[in-house]
């Protein structure tokens, strides 16, 4: 892993966790009128975890130095980390934290006829960078034609940042776009040997003003589910839950299915759509 990104990690991240607590949530009677910034301050975390200052403002510059495990579970307390936090910041910290997903994985044909069978169940199949792998013929119908698509386009969170249509037809952009770039933080901590995140991260950067925004949030999460609403110019507005499943212990593949939210009438109008595409 390329320990100096991962230093500049940790460093925004302890930052931005810092930065978003008050020192009345912690019950600090201190004055806030003279603070330039809001958040609490270097020294308070220190004072506040037990740490040294010097040691702490290293830590958060991002400099070489190691971390013990209580020095982590004291951060942890006082800056309020949730157990998706808590788990990003161990990640960031320990270096020797990576994946265990394997190198040039083939997908099964087998799970081609899972998609299939899932009939108006929208649901596909994404590797480790995001990228469509396969999909069943419902999502065909709802996103498009894969197979004429560029490859970039076949990379779920660009399409979401970048691909205006896609954007537009997602109802609750805002909540899915920034669930789905928490939960991509945490797995882009765990492949930062891996150029390919890098780069992808830059080219985001430089189109998308919203993912600059969401992303110096820094916000992370280990969810796989979630909602979202689409409107479909055909079949009218569908409203779905989605969950993911990784397909085994080894593997860096993932299988999202969205499952229609009833009595709305998404299951009815999907079966419509279905039937008009064959």
């Amino acid at each position: 892993m390329n320990n100096e990104r991962r230093r500049k990690e940790l460093a925004d991240f302890l930052r931005t966790r810092r930065l978003r607590l008050s020192p009345q949530e912690l019950g600090l009677q201190v004055d806030t009128s003279r603070r330039r910034t809001p958040g609490l301050r270097r020294e308070e975390v220190a004072s506040l975890s037990g740490i040294s200052l010097p040691w702490y403002t290293a830590l958060e510059q991002g400099r070489d130095i190691q971390v013990s495990d209580q020095v982590l579970e004291s951060l942890v307390r006082t800056l309020r980390l949730s157990k998706d936090e808590r788990n990003h910041l161990r990640v960031l910290a320990n270096h020797s934290i990576v994946s265990k997903g394997t190198e040039n994985e083939t997908l099964s044909p087998s799970l081609q006829q899972i998609l299939d069978r899932l009939g108006t169940y929208p649901a596909y199949i994404i590797d480790k960078h995001w990228n469509l792998l396969a999909w069943n013929k419902i999502t065909s119908s709802l996103c498009g034609d894969f197979n004429r698509m560029a490859e970039i386009e076949r990379n779920i969170l660009w399409r979401v940042f970048t691909m205006d249509h896609e954007k537009k037809r997602i109802v609750n952009w805002e909540n899915v776009a920034s669930s789905m770039l928490a939960h991509f933080r945490s797995r882009y901590a765990m492949y930062m040997n891996d150029s390919w995140y890098q780069e992808l991260v830059c080219r985001l950067w430089d189109r998308s003003e919203e993912f600059r925004l969401m992303w110096g949030r820094h916000d992370v999460s280990g969810s796989l589910e979630g909602d979202k609403v689409i409107r479909h110019p055909k079949a009218g507005v569908l409203t779905f839950r989605y969950n993911t499943f990784p397909l085994s212990e080894n593997s860096d593949f993932l299988m999202r299915v969205y499952t229609p939210v009833e009595p709305v009438g998404t299951d009815r109008q999907l079966q419509e759509l279905l039937y008009k595409s064959c």
